[in-house]
């Protein structure tokens, strides 16, 4: 394929992308079809599955492309900054409503989440191995977990939208879930070491 080949299958593919995001402002995900994504693009279906021969990869490449636009920050690389994390990530998530209850819905979580969840869970517990070395592993494994949930789109949904809590409300709760589960951890160093 030459270069400007590329060029016009990536603008294409782009074209499609913004076209069921457009969609899906306005309906849900079990609505999109590749009849009405053509449409929207103004493009034929025929073109369209040219790009994507099945429902399922055309789900793939939407889910990737709205996950990345969300723009979710990395695990940081400090524990201390774990609290001030969920802050950044909860106004990432409060900034796209939307784009994250799209990809909360039943046809794009599975995406996601095997895109994600186990990186940023292995992160998150080789974090928390450094700085607290002295902690059983399944401690760690658990805790890690339980971090990696409240880090979570699912769990800010809970807060903003089932709990109906306003931003700051869920920020604080999402914090200081962290807060305890480190002192948690930092509590066994005491119990193996008693004064």
């Amino acid at each position: 394929m030459s270069l400007l080949q590329e060029k016009k299958a990536a603008f294409t593919v782009n074209l499609l992308l913004d076209a069921a995001w457009e969609l899906l402002k306005r309906c849900d995900i079990d609505e999109l079809s590749f009849k009405k994504v053509a449409e929207q693009a103004n493009i034929s279906q025929r073109t369209m599955f040219r790009y994507f021969t099945t429902r399922e990869s055309f789900l793939d490449a939407l889910t990737a492309r709205l996950y990345a636009e969300l723009d979710i920050p990395n695990v940081p690389d400090e524990v201390d900054a774990l609290p001030s994390y969920i802050a950044t990530l909860y106004a990432k998530l409060d900034a796209q409503p939307r784009k994250v209850m799209v990809l909360l819905s039943a046809d794009l979580l599975p995406r996601v989440l095997n895109a994600n969840t186990k990186q940023r869970l292995q992160a998150l517990e080789d974090l928390l191995k450094n700085h607290y070395s002295y902690v059983s592993a399944d401690d760690i494994k658990k805790t890690a977990a339980n971090l990696r949930y409240v880090m979570s789109a699912s769990s800010w949904r809970y807060y903003r939208m089932h709990f109906e809590f306003d931003s700051q409300m869920a920020t604080e709760c999402g914090q200081l879930f962290v807060t305890q589960s480190l002192a948690y951890l930092g509590s066994k160093n005491l119990s193996q070491n008693p004064a």
